[in-house]
């Protein structure tokens, strides 16, 4: 026997097809995203799912809430799931945080338990949050099957949590839109990664990112 997490994010947003920096901020989705979402519910529809856990922020909430709908579930929001907040940097498109903040930019990539952007959110306090999250969650569940919508930051720091990866590598992560992980818990405790930023429900070119190179380098 054995618990399983269908770790999801949410689908597309405007500021993500931008290379924006969502974080916090309460973006919906686009109506890309929307549709995407939609091929992620039927993705999920066959599954025995026994609860569904969304950050509170929009873009997963609807993401949760379509999926919800095929399973006559309600969506459990939960804070500690939402997005690190980027503070003044919410909405700057990564390039220009690049180009104004070289220092801050290398810190967040290679050294990232250091960083914290200005009126932002610590990332060691990040990571804490969500991986004391999951587990919490999880333990909830035993032997049975669940889905956590998040977001691509959070998705990140749990796999490599998972993978006892350090966290200096999470942006080599890379997290899709709309895009399926699948965890699995023993009763030993080990979690062990099943799938990763699997997007097979997503074939429809029409349903692609419409910027997917610098759109995978975002926390969204």
């Amino acid at each position: 026997m054995a618990t399983f997490v269908y770790l999801v994010r949410h689908g597309e947003t405007v500021w993500n097809a931008e290379g924006r920096l969502c974080g916090s901020s309460d973006i919906p989705l686009s109506p890309i995203g929307q549709q995407q979402a939609q091929r992620l519910a039927q993705r999920l529809r066959s599954v025995p799912l026994a609860a569904i856990y969304s950050s509170p922020l929009r873009r997963t909430r609807q993401t949760a809430e379509t999926i919800a709908a095929l399973h006559n579930l309600p969506v459990h929001p939960v804070p500690e799931l939402s997005e690190i907040d980027y503070g003044d940097w919410e909405g700057m498109a990564v390039d220009e945080l690049a180009r104004r903040f070289p220092e801050a930019e290398r810190c967040r990539t290679d050294d990232p338990l250091r960083f914290v952007a200005p009126n932002g959110e610590p990332f060691a306090h990040f990571v804490e949050r969500v991986t004391t999250t999951v587990q919490r969650i999880a333990a909830c569940h035993a032997n049975e099957t669940i889905a956590v919508v998040a977001h691509q930051g959070v998705n990140r720091i749990v796999l490599c949590w998972v993978l006892q990866a350090e966290f200096s590598l999470w942006r080599r992560l890379r997290q899709d839109p709309a895009c399926v992980n699948l965890l699995q818990v023993r009763d030993d405790g080990q979690w062990r990664v099943w799938l990763a930023n699997d997007t097979c429900h997503l074939q429809d070119a029409s349903l692609e990112s419409e910027k997917p190179v610098q759109a995978s380098e975002v926390n969204r």
